[in-house]
């Protein structure tokens, strides 16, 4: 895809049709449009409400089958440049439903995928589910999840404090999801490649030039498998 345009996806389980969490979804997406027209990136979003798989979520996990609803939700993420994740929080914990289809996504499906995490809740002390709850499940997925989360309490709807508060934290999480994802498009898929395979031709290149190189120098290259002493030889010793 070209590094001028970019495409997000948000993955949101709204419980109505007016909920805080969809508000906070469309601000963040909002948001990431913003971020991205500011460096010439055309932004465009799509919105996944979980609330709508419910009964598919539920059948999977009971017969291991996808409906074509829930496969169709899944390779969109599949096909994202990057993902925002919106949850509410319930005694300590994103919703259920919000987990389990994350837990029924493919392994694979985030890999190299910037991730943004946030959520919404009564109050400030369930600030930190996302970050205990969602954070090391997406990692798991291989997403690669932003530093700034975002959680939004009811406080921060209903006061001018709480509301630029809020607007700072959307600001700086959009920046760095929009950020951290142009510059894995601009990097390209081959260069990710390289750099997580080390046995690919780039990497096997580097290591055939470092013997030589390191031998122009005089230089021992304690990783040459020709300087490495063998086990049964150091017992002898």
């Amino acid at each position: 895809m070209s590094t001028n345009t970019m495409n997000i996806v948000a993955v949101t389980t709204s419980l109505s049709e007016d909920s805080t969490t969809l508000k906070l979804t469309n601000r963040i997406l909002g948001q990431a449009a913003s971020a991205g027209e500011s460096v010439g990136i055309d932004v465009t979003t799509d919105v996944i409400n979980v609330r709508g798989l419910a009964t598919a979520l539920t059948d999977m996990t009971l017969t291991g089958f996808r409906s074509e609803a829930l496969e169709q939700a899944f390779v969109t993420i599949t096909a994202a440049d990057a993902i925002v994740t919106v949850a509410p929080v319930y005694k300590a914990a994103p919703v259920g439903l919000h987990t389990l289809f994350w837990q029924l996504i493919d392994e694979k499906a985030l890999s190299r995928k910037p991730v943004l995490v946030a959520s919404t809740g009564g109050t400030v002390r369930h600030s930190l589910a996302g970050e205990a709850v969602l954070r090391p499940m997406l990692s798991y997925l291989k997403g690669i999840v932003v530093p700034t989360t975002v959680f939004a309490a009811t406080d921060d709807w209903g006061t001018v404090e709480g509301g630029r508060a809020l607007t700072a934290r959307i600001r700086q999480a959009g920046e760095e999801l929009v950020s951290l994802t142009a510059t894995i498009i601009g990097a390209g898929n081959d260069d990710l490649a390289e750099v997580a395979d080390p046995e690919s031709h780039a990497g096997a290149g580097a290591s055939a030039t470092r013997g030589t190189s390191s031998a122009n120098r005089g230089i021992v290259d304690e990783f040459d498998p020709a300087n490495v002493t063998p086990f049964a030889q150091l017992l002898e010793g």
